[in-house]
């Protein structure tokens, strides 16, 4: 399991249209759901979590297709109009999945 996380801080009082501009139009194969995670201090910080059921050599193919090379340049796009700066923007690999004892 593949995570992209990125962190961001918005211009002040764009949450809502943020929230319909980080949509996907473009589900590719393997994309799970993504969350989209505010800051209860910092409203305007906002941390988006895309879950990919893929390997990385998946995603870098992925990654290659013209589909999802047009859409993310779409939606980055729409995103960028209401994001100040970018704190965190990285691809992680699910290395471990803690939960609470059986009981």
């Amino acid at each position: 399991m593949i995570c992209t996380v990125t962190v961001r801080r918005l211009k002040p009082d764009t949450y809502e249209e943020f929230r319909e501009a980080v949509r996907p139009e473009y589900w590719p194969p393997g994309l799970k759901n993504v969350l989209v995670l505010r800051n209860d201090q910092e409203p305007d910080e906002v941390c988006t979590i895309g879950w990919l059921d893929m390997t990385h050599d998946e995603l870098e193919r992925l990654r290659d297709s013209p589909e999802l090379l047009t859409a993310e340049a779409e939606r980055l796009a729409r995103v960028s109009a209401f994001a100040d700066t970018i704190v965190v923007n990285g691809v992680f690999e699910v290395v471990d999945d803690l939960r609470p004892p059986a009981g």
